[in-house]
């Protein structure tokens, strides 16, 4: 009999051990795997905490995140034309634009923690941590073949340039990517929607500083 904050550090050590045979280390709440394509990170997301009739519940889930390495590169970039300090790899985040749910996984609900009614001492309910423990190796393993998979060559851009309605951190993000490639057509084509995309009095110099990176990136290329 434990209580819920215990059991969900004895949850989470379970996930650290679940994410490192896919090469993710750290230590929780994130647990990240650094690769020349890009940052993998997943871990959990907030914990919530409410009452009812004095008795606590936990909620918490888990989240994944992918920061290409040429999205990164760009925010450093940017960081430092603002005389911020540059963000180390461990540390960076992704555009956050692509549907972070692994396509066999529906958007789970959260877990719950609660305090066994039936036991005095606060103890955490023991059925609701045979749940979580019965489903988190096989949330912990799609969501870390998904992150992986986001940062492989190309993975991310693709799914951004196969979104059908994109919106303007969408196009920038897609400019930002495609320079990796170099220049061409394909990139043109890019700049010019995300001109498009905004008017002439509407944050033109955000555009502009996403422009003059993808052109000096892209001649590098």
């Amino acid at each position: 009999m434990v209580s819920p904050d215990t059991a969900l550090r004895r949850l989470l050590r379970e996930t650290g051990k679940l994410l490192e045979p896919y090469g993710f280390g750290g230590s929780e709440p994130t647990w990240i795997r650094v690769e020349p394509g890009g940052v993998a990170s997943v871990g959990r997301t907030r914990v919530s905490r409410t009452w009812t009739d004095g008795q606590q519940t936990l909620r918490f889930g888990l989240r994944l995140d992918a920061a290409p390495a040429a999205w990164w590169e760009f925010r450093n970039w940017r960081d430092t034309r603002l005389g911020l300090a540059p963000t180390s790899p461990e540390n960076a985040t992704g555009p956050g634009l692509v549907e972070p749910h692994p396509p066999t996984l529906e958007p789970p609900e959260s877990w719950s923690l609660r305090v066994d009614p039936e036991r005095a001492g606060q103890h955490a309910a023991q059925a609701d941590i045979d749940v979580i423990r019965a489903e988190l190796p096989r949330r912990v393993h799609a969501y870390a073949r998904r992150a992986i998979a986001l940062i492989q060559p190309d993975r991310y851009l693709d799914e951004l340039l196969a979104h059908p309605e994109p919106d303007l951190d969408t196009r920038r993000a897609i400019v930002v990517l495609l320079a990796d490639r170099g220049p061409g057509p394909e990139l043109d084509d890019a700049i010019h929607l995300l001109r498009q995309a905004i008017s002439e009095q509407e944050a033109s110099e955000y555009v502009e500083e996403v422009v003059t990176y993808a052109r000096t990136r892209a001649a590098l290329v």
